[in-house]
């Protein structure tokens, strides 16, 4: 053989076994005697089980239970995994080139001008919806509350003139790089200094930001440099890490819809709040009781422009406008694919104040920008108001917002004032006062098709023990006793008669609940 072609045949082997990088997920999780009766089908750990066999072949980089997942690398290709692991239920490959990529903001290098108000710039952004006098001036500026901030990377927080206090008070209270496994997330981009400083900075005179006395978790999920889905992947794991913690709100200016070339892109059928990684992340945050803040997008005019996690239900979307309380040109609008209005609400996003890392104030354009300002509206209200569920906080920001009675697909529910959410939560903390626990909540799950040719389909997130399948005359037909945890069961009825029969659920801490299933 030529010594030429001996040669490209060694460069061709080693390019063809170098390992790959994966998204991998699995079907169910192992129940043990000491699950928690409390616990729901997200807080269960990945089955150990699974973790070691897939290590035979390959390297676990990170593990999210959330998503019942892990982040792997490999030289085992797609059908292979497939081919010998029979538990892996999907598998995301990450093969892309490195871009250079635009964040949701853009900065004006503009010096603007010092204010000696104790707010300095930030007083007007600031009162577009009644933060500083309704909140701040009650005592209410986040101290208390625990923000969780997911974004790129925060050069210089660790030592800028606008973070001091927050330092010295202690109040940094967790960092983590997804990216790199390593606590250190003071470098890589910019983009997360300056949102945290939206939201946290203090600079007497110069500068205020919305929440300045509320703790802070610094995560960096996003990687600059391209657009892959392991970045989904790896904001969920940093709202499972922010949901250790105890964070009380999660603000992120980020936002996913089309990736780099060979990821899983979505387009606009993928904005439906159940698609992407993220939107099933921030679902799950939100049920485990996290408000979610989030960057409309800035792709601008036309329905169905934003970006995911925004299409996420029952989280706040956050558009941007500008000081005449007008839309800001870019900012992204909705609805949902599924017909959901969206933005949920909007505030200054153009002509933003923020801190560089001189400790200067510029302006900055950005939904990246809007969504940290309403996120410190939130903290503030979250102090006064601590009882309160997310879901409850949320109905009374949108329903006291500017456009309330009216909402759309370019402002949703409007521009937030922060008296009148304080007042409706106020009189909402006088009702509850005093109530009685509520009892056990009911089973929650779907049954489907129902009515049923052969299998019936029950999903559900909660913990079961037992599944009975029952005669009207009280007989049992079928039992099934469940030793694993999983969010889909099925029962196959082929061999049961047509007719009517109850579907009777167990859940692990003793609550029962009964489907009627019609068999045809």
């Amino acid at each position: 053989m030529p010594k030429f072609i001996l040669i490209i045949s060694f460069l061709l082997m080693g390019f063809l076994s170098q390992a790959k990088e994966y998204l991998l997920f699995f079907n169910d999780k192992p129940i043990s005697k000491e699950t928690s009766s409390k616990a729901d089908f997200y807080d269960l750990p990945v089955s150990t089980y699974y973790l070691n066999e897939i290590r035979k072949v390959g390297d676990v980089i990170n593990v999210s239970k959330w998503l019942n997942g892990i982040h792997f690398k490999t030289e085992l290709s797609v059908s292979e995994l497939k081919q010998n692991f029979s538990f892996i239920t999907q598998i995301i490959p990450l093969f892309p080139e490195n871009i250079n990529k635009d964040f949701l903001l853009q900065i004006d290098e503009n010096q603007s001008s010092a204010d000696p108000a104790l707010y300095g710039n930030s007083f007007s952004q600031l009162e577009i919806t009644k933060t500083a006098s309704c909140l701040h001036d009650k005592g209410f500026d986040g101290d208390g509350v625990i923000i969780a901030v997911l974004d790129a990377g925060f050069p210089k927080l660790d030592t800028m003139l606008a973070f001091r206090k927050m330092r010295q008070e202690g109040r940094i209270i967790d960092t983590w790089d997804f990216e790199d496994n390593a606590s250190n997330v003071y470098n890589k981009s910019t983009h997360g200094t300056y949102v945290s400083t939206i939201v946290g900075a203090e600079l007497d005179s110069t500068f205020i930001g919305s929440a300045p006395k509320a703790s802070y978790a610094f995560y960096i999920t996003e990687i600059a440099r391209f657009e892959k889905n392991i970045e989904e992947f790896n904001l969920v794991l940093g709202l499972e890490r922010a949901d250790s913690i105890g964070a009380d709100i999660c603000t992120i200016s980020l936002g996913y819809r089309n990736f780099d070339t060979l990821q899983v892109s979505y387009g606009y059928s993928g904005m439906d709040g159940r698609t992407t990684i993220v939107a099933q992340g921030v679902s799950i945050a939100k049920n485990k009781g996290i408000i979610i803040s989030v960057a409309a997008g800035n792709s601008g005019s036309g329905a169905g422009t934003l970006s995911s996690p925004c299409d996420a239900d029952s989280i706040l979307c956050v558009g941007a406008i500008k000081r005449d309380s007008t839309r800001a040109g870019f900012s992204s609008e909705g609805p949902t694919f599924d017909g959901r209005i969206k933005p949920d609400v909007v505030t200054i996003g153009e002509a933003c104040a923020f801190v560089r890392l001189d400790d200067s104030v510029r302006w900055g354009n950005g939904t990246s920008f809007s969504t940290p300002l309403f996120s410190g509206l939130v903290a503030c209200i979250k102090q006064a108001h601590p009882l309160r569920s997310n879901f409850q906080i949320i109905d009374a920001i949108k329903n006291n917002s500017d456009r309330a009675l009216s909402p759309d697909n370019i402002y949703g529910w409007g521009i937030p004032n922060g008296c009148k959410i304080d007042s409706a939560l106020s009189y909402l903390d006088s009702v509850i006062a005093g109530n009685d626990e509520l009892s056990l909540p009911e089973i929650k799950l779907s049954v489907f098709p129902n009515p049923t040719t052969d299998i019936v389909n029950i999903s559900t997130k909660e913990l079961l023990t037992s599944i009975e399948l029952i005669q009207l005359d009280g007989k049992l037909l079928l039992s099934e006793i469940i030793d694993r945890a999983a969010l889909s069961y099925q029962i196959n009825l082929s061999g049961i008669p047509s007719g009517v029969y109850l579907l009777k659920v167990t859940a692990m801490d003793g609550r029962i609940i009964s489907k009627r299933i019609i068999k045809k």
